[in-house]
Parts: C-alpha cells; sequence; structure tokens
C-alpha cells in the first residue's frame, strides 16, 4: 500500500444485541488521482455491496453448519 493512501476501518454489529461481530481496518479505498494531483475517491457503494453479501454469505453458510454462528 502506498504511503499516506486512505484507509477505512468498518465495524459490523449485531443490532439486536449490540455486539461486535467483526472489525475490519485498514482496508485500502479506491481512489484516482486527476491530472492536477488532486485525489479523488472513488463510488465506494460496489465495495460496500459486495463486502456487505459477502458478509452475509458466508454468516447463512456458518449458521447452516452450527446453527447461529
Amino acid at each position: 500500500m502506498k504511503k499516506n493512501a486512505p484507509t477505512l476501518n468498518l465495524i459490523v454489529t449485531d443490532d439486536t444485541t449490540s455486539s461486535r461481530l467483526v472489525d475490519l481496518t485498514d482496508l485500502p479505498v479506491p481512489v484516482h488521482v486527476t491530472p492536477d494531483g488532486h485525489v479523488i475517491v472513488d463510488d465506494l457503494a460496489p465495495y460496500f455491496q459486495t463486502a456487505a453479501q459477502a458478509f452475509a454469505d458466508t454468516w447463512t453458510r456458518m449458521a447452516g453448519q452450527q446453527g447461529r454462528p
């Protein structure tokens, strides 16, 4: 990762118990740089959607193997 590159930290919680399920830290943020050298953060929606779906799929798979993970 480049020095001073932006990162993102996420905390996934259970709404019913307010307990933390997972902490994701130092995730790289997709950016591009303009010809003038300005750093622009790319649209994060596709990354959040992919991450949320991966978490839900894993949760469902684990729940099927062990009951509730």
